[in-house]
């Protein structure tokens, strides 16, 4: 696959998360992950979304994917805090 996408629709809050969004390496540059963005925003619409969200994780040392989101309208709106839990003697 050259550019595979999942969108998943939350009809009761009308909003569609793109996750995860991916290029193949040989692929890249050539503006398929933005395709698959704009078209998946369009039939999220047409399904009546209202907003749309992207799990952007490592966006931070990415500023390709940065830019992409950002291109195509994307705002940050958080930022992931990684949770870890040790483990306990017992």
């Amino acid at each position: 696959m050259a550019s595979p996408t999942i969108m998943w629709l939350d009809e009761v809050n009308r909003t569609v998360e793109f996750e995860p969004v991916g290029t193949h390496p040989r692929y890249r540059r050539l503006g398929l992950a933005r395709a698959m963005l704009l078209h998946g925003m369009r039939l999220a619409r047409a399904a009546g979304a209202a907003h749309a969200t992207v799990a952007c994780l490592g966006a931070p040392g990415h500023p390709r994917a940065r830019g992409l989101y950002h291109g195509v309208g994307f705002r940050e709106l958080s930022r992931d805090a990684p949770l870890t839990r040790t483990r306990t003697a017992g």
